[in-house]
């Protein structure tokens, strides 16, 4: 097989500012219910965008998942307040 079509760009490692507090523990995203069922939406955002959120949710200790599932529930109380 030819070698160029294996190639791919290689990653660019993750940063993490070392002085930075780091996020609030997020429950498990299974804490929202267990046995609830789930309908998956999708989104689109960018890879620097992506890695922050991943960095993030790693420092907590938690999944991508449950960030967003946080992050939605903040913003549908808020919305009907």
């Amino acid at each position: 097989m030819d070698g160029d079509a294996m190639t791919s760009t290689p990653r660019k490692p993750m940063t993490f500012s070392v002085g930075a507090k780091a996020p609030a523990p997020v429950a498990p995203a299974a804490a929202h219910g267990e046995g609830v069922e789930r309908q998956q939406v999708g989104a689109r955002v960018t890879k620097v965008t992506y890695r922050k959120l991943k960095a993030r949710a790693a420092l907590a200790g938690t999944t991508v998942q449950a960030l967003v599932e946080q992050a939605i529930d903040e913003f549908l109380a808020k919305a009907t307040t």
